[in-house]
């Protein structure tokens, strides 16, 4: 669980009851390997590589094994809109590719997405259209890219190379309608929920029977659930 206020991550067991381990140094802000200053999101590698996107008030991605050592990190603060690769401003949504290990960072603030390996070499880049917001990111199992824009309320793929594929949504607040989208997670059976911050809810979309499974975001990456 990610705690942008505090500063801190923190694992708990799968029931939620017993905290097992925290990154971050809770109530103090920094940038190193003990300290995050409002970091938003995560992802990991099929090795539990772990990545943090550190994040609304700091410009850096940093990267943890799987037992939570700091291993290294990467970003540099400019002035919105900057072109210059590794330059990052407000560092929302990532997502780790399983296949090549790169790792995808929403350069909100530049209103980009780049791409680096998972050392943080810059290997591309491209602009999300404006006034694009994207906040968060997800990698389906069939490896297409799926980006949650909170300024045009649409869910959008993209191939793994950046190609525009197929975008839906609206701004409302009726049912369906989507306001200020933050995260989003896909189960076993395909459904997709969807979390917005100004609507102050979760949606559950459930697949039509019949869909075709090209407009449908993907299932999430297998790793150990069944």
């Amino acid at each position: 669980m990610v705690d942008d206020f505090n500063h801190a991550i923190f694992k708990f067991s799968n029931d939620g009851k017993k905290l097992v381990q925290t990154l971050g140094t809770p109530g103090k802000l920094g940038a190193d390997g003990t300290h995050f200053n409002r970091p938003t999101f995560l992802t990991w590698l099929p090795d539990s590589t772990l990545f943090v996107a550190d994040g609304y008030n700091g410009t850096r991605v940093a990267k943890f094994d799987k037992d939570g050592k700091f291993l290294l990190d990467w970003g540099i603060k400019g002035t919105p809109p900057d072109t210059r690769p590794g330059y990052l401003n407000v560092v929302h949504g990532i997502a780790a590719d399983p296949v090549t290990r790169r790792v995808y960072v929403s350069d909100r603030g530049n209103r980009r997405m780049q791409v680096f390996d998972e050392n943080g070499k810059f290997l591309d880049q491209w602009p999300f259209a404006q006034p694009s917001s994207v906040n968060f990111l997800f990698i389906s199992a069939d490896r297409q890219l799926w980006a949650f824009d909170d300024t045009t309320s649409k869910i959008v793929r993209f191939d793994m190379q950046g190609h525009l594929i197929y975008a839906w949504g609206a701004l409302g607040d009726y049912p369906g309608g989507l306001f200020n989208i933050h995260g989003a997670s896909v189960d076993q059976e395909g459904n997709l929920y969807v979390a917005e911050v100004a609507n102050g809810r979760v949606q559950k979309f459930r697949p039509r029977p019949g869909a075709n499974p090209e407009f449908l975001v993907g299932k999430p990456v297998y790793s150990a659930w069944k």
